[in-house]
């Protein structure tokens, strides 16, 4: 049984955070939970002690005082539980838990069950599958994999859903240094790992349920910062 922790990137999220959630991740699962603070201004700290004091021994919380964006967060955040060399992998999910705790659980058992260096979860819209996207979000998503594909060939139908979870040995390659961009991050690790030609490590799973959650910070606007992260990539990589 490998020793697994997840992340859960938080700025703002009092409301959105549910103690629901993480009582069955930890009652159908032996993962431990890392919340990562990111600066929030409301209340999430508070929240989060409160799901922490039912369960201290298995939550705790990394608290970052100022607001970086979540690339950073969780750059900096995995790099200090890797650093602990406790975990044999290392994850995160969004907080808002758009892929539910039933999902996450099932994907840590996939993880389990499978010989790989990372696993990473995919929303591919099958015949009765629960997955449940603003049209908008996916058609942007589906505009901004294709580019990011005519360029560098990953070969990955979804970098973007935030269900991801990498061994120590990937960490140590992709997590090496700072990201270049904040929301394509996840494309930067797989650019990193194709560059050294770790790709073929992975499995790509699809998620059977997955539901956009109000509050989230995606939207039209988003797309054109994207096109200019996209741009950044090309010149970096």
């Amino acid at each position: 049984m490998q020793k697994i922790a997840i992340i859960i990137p938080c700025y703002n999220e009092e409301l959105r955070l549910s103690s629901n959630h993480i009582d069955y991740l930890i009652q159908n699962s032996q993962i431990d939970i890392y919340f990562a603070n990111d600066g929030s201004r409301d209340k999430t700290v508070e929240v989060i002690n409160s799901i922490i004091s039912v369960h201290p021994e298995r939550i705790f919380l990394i608290d970052f005082k100022e607001n970086s964006g979540k690339a950073n967060t969780i750059y900096y955040a995995i790099n200090q539980i890797n650093n602990e060399n406790k975990y044999d992998f290392i994850g995160y999910f969004d907080a808002d838990f758009s892929t539910p705790p039933n999902e996450i659980v099932r994907l840590i058992n996939e993880l389990n069950r499978r010989e790989c260096e990372f696993l990473i979860g995919s929303r591919i819209l099958l015949l009765n599958s629960g997955i449940k996207r603003k049209y908008y979000r996916h058609i942007i998503g589906r505009v901004i994999i294709t580019l990011i594909n005519f360029k560098f060939s990953l070969g990955i139908y979804d970098t973007q859903c935030g269900s991801k979870l990498f061994s120590k040995t990937i960490i140590s390659k992709s997590f090496n240094k700072p990201f270049y961009t904040s929301w394509l991050f996840d494309v930067e690790i797989f650019i990193r790992l194709q560059k050294q030609d770790l790709l073929q490590y992975g499995v790509e799973l699809p998620v059977y349920n997955w539901k956009d959650v109000d509050g989230s910070k995606l939207g039209f606007k988003t797309g054109f910062k994207i096109l200019k992260e996209l741009y950044l990539l090309v010149k970096k990589y």
